[in-house]
């Protein structure tokens, strides 16, 4: 398996104004989601089998795990998506830290995925931190164009990062000044 690619958002001013669509809401964990995240793993990243136990070995019973940085994204009173806010270390600073973040299918259009990761950003910043990193894989174009228009910028960690930073821009259609504008970013 190939190891993932990573994007920072370096600060956490001007996040845009969160605003879900029509009959969706986020909320923090509550006591039963297990099998709800399990199931919206299992559906989004196709790893068939999860439990309710997975929930408690991959989030809840991690040492940094806090149950108000642990989301969903609720429809119809039924969670459809989630996402993780962990605290990390990152080149000697805190940051946050965005993991898991899924959406069942049936509910892709609907941005989603946006309102997971604004709505994390806007939980860092009330936590105090500035600025925000994820790792994503690069087939995940449509992720990857959110993050990118949320301000994230990728940053090469292996020596193979740069070039396949390069396919993923080149696939997404972005020009080479859009590629170089995102790399000034980090500098």
């Amino acid at each position: 398996m190939e190891d993932q690619l990573r994007m920072i958002r370096c600060n956490l001013e001007n996040l845009p104004v969160l605003q879900c669509s029509n009959g969706y809401r986020i909320r923090a964990y509550r006591k039963g989601d297990e099998a709800h995240w399990a199931r919206i793993m299992d559906i989004a990243f196709v790893d068939q089998g999860r439990t309710a136990q997975d929930t408690y070995t991959n989030v809840i019973n991690q040492p940094d795990f806090d149950p108000n940085g642990f989301f969903f994204a609720i429809y119809e009173d039924l969670p459809i998506g989630t996402a993780c806010a962990w605290k990390r270390c990152f080149r000697g600073e805190k940051v946050g830290y965005i993991d898991m973040l899924a959406v069942l299918p049936e509910h892709t259009g609907h941005k989603l995925g946006k309102w997971l990761t604004l709505f994390l950003l806007h939980y860092f910043k009330a936590q105090h931190l500035t600025s925000v990193v994820l790792d994503t894989d690069d087939f995940r174009l449509p992720a990857i164009k959110n993050y990118l228009n949320l301000e994230f910028v990728p940053i090469s960690i292996r020596e193979n990062h740069t070039l396949r930073w390069h396919d993923v821009f080149e696939k997404l259609d972005l020009s080479k000044n859009e590629i170089a504008s995102s790399a000034q970013k980090l500098s």
